[in-house]
């Protein structure tokens, strides 16, 4: 190797090494949103999902999901190919543990500015306090297949 390609490959190196020493240092964690995990058995999972909307459905979407304002506390959302069901009216100001499984393929929930990785039949539980007013969007961050990207659910703070 002569001397020119030898500087140019420790060149290379070297701006590789700062380039990732620079996302490191910018990596503070605030982007992952911190969530506690369990086992499912999806069968149960539903049934407690059903059981939810059967008592707080408020009305079905211009797609004919279920809307539910349930009660502050637990609250179950199934993440499945290309949605999140139910959507969600909320409490403002009012704190929830938002139970999101995926059903299918791996999905994350991007809620507002921070994501959760949802692997199958694994349920992660977020702690979320609804916003004062308006709506805040559950996006899926992980390509999950050709309707990924109108995989969108949605938080509305309704008094």
């Amino acid at each position: 190797m002569n001397s020119n390609a030898r500087a140019a490959a420790s060149a290379l190196l070297l701006a590789t090494i700062l380039l990732l020493a620079g996302w490191l240092a910018g990596r503070t964690g605030a982007d992952i949103l911190p969530a506690e995990s369990y086992a499912a058995n999806p069968i149960d999972f539903v049934t407690r999902t059903e059981a939810m909307i059967a008592a707080s459905q408020v009305g079905r979407t211009a797609e004919g999901m279920p809307v539910v304002r349930p009660p502050p506390g637990d609250v179950y959302v199934r993440v499945r190919r290309w949605e999140f069901s139910p959507a969600l009216e909320l409490a403002p100001g009012q704190t929830y543990r938002l139970h999101l499984l995926s059903e299918d393929v791996v999905h994350s929930a991007a809620i507002g500015d921070a994501e959760v990785l949802l692997e199958p039949n694994t349920v992660k539980v977020v702690t979320l306090k609804a916003p004062a007013t308006g709506r805040v969007r559950i996006q899926c961050g992980e390509y999950c297949g050709l309707g990924h990207t109108k995989m969108i659910g949605s938080i509305e703070a309704v008094p």
